[in-house]
């Protein structure tokens, strides 16, 4: 097992991305699969917006804009996270919405490992990042200590995500309307 927190990081990535496989291949676990990956997806994100995000937003101030991105995906990941939980495992929109998650988190993962940890890399030296290991293994596990709901994001957070989406009145929209909004402009 790794201890440093880049090496945890993209090991937790491997793992929902497994998690997800076996979504995919394996109908009849679902129930007990889509628990685990909200458990676990939820901490990580968590853990790492705590620590390993403000350290690096503090250390590489031409980061700042970056990690704020990387907080947003996590944030969107979190809410198509909470729309297959409240979907039938057995239903037809699962596997739509499951392929929206994992999207989602791919596209995040993709960039995350990129542009990110390459910068913690640099911004970090090697025992200091052995030592944040040991800090985002344990968030990690206070995060597990009682079930995370996913969060869904603010108006304010929709109102910042739109803009950058340049969402056309976006002013005058209620939450689910920015929600809508937002998704078309991603997928336009």
């Amino acid at each position: 097992m790794a201890s440093d927190v880049i090496s945890m990081i993209k090991e937790d990535h491997r793992d929902v991305e497994s998690l997800f496989e076996r979504l995919q291949k394996m109908p009849e676990n679902r129930p007990a699969l889509l628990a685990e990956l909200a458990a676990k997806f939820v901490a990580h994100a968590r853990a790492e917006e705590r620590k390993i995000y403000p350290l690096l937003a503090k250390r590489r101030p031409d980061e700042k804009e970056e990690v704020h991105h990387g907080e947003d995906e996590h944030h969107e990941a979190e809410e198509i996270l909470a729309q297959l939980l409240a979907a039938d495992p057995d239903g037809p929109e699962f596997d739509t919405v499951l392929q929206e998650l994992i999207s989602a988190v791919s596209h995040h993962v993709e960039e995350e490992e990129t542009e990110i940890l390459p910068a913690l890399e640099k911004a970090v030296p090697p025992d200091e990042r052995a030592k944040l290991g040991k800090v985002f293994s344990r968030l990690k596990a206070e995060e597990l200590q009682t079930p995370p709901k996913p969060r869904q994001r603010s108006k304010e957070e929709l109102l910042r995500a739109a803009e950058e989406a340049g969402v056309e009145g976006r002013s005058s929209m209620s939450k689910e309307e920015l929600l809508t909004a937002i998704k078309a402009a991603k997928q336009s």
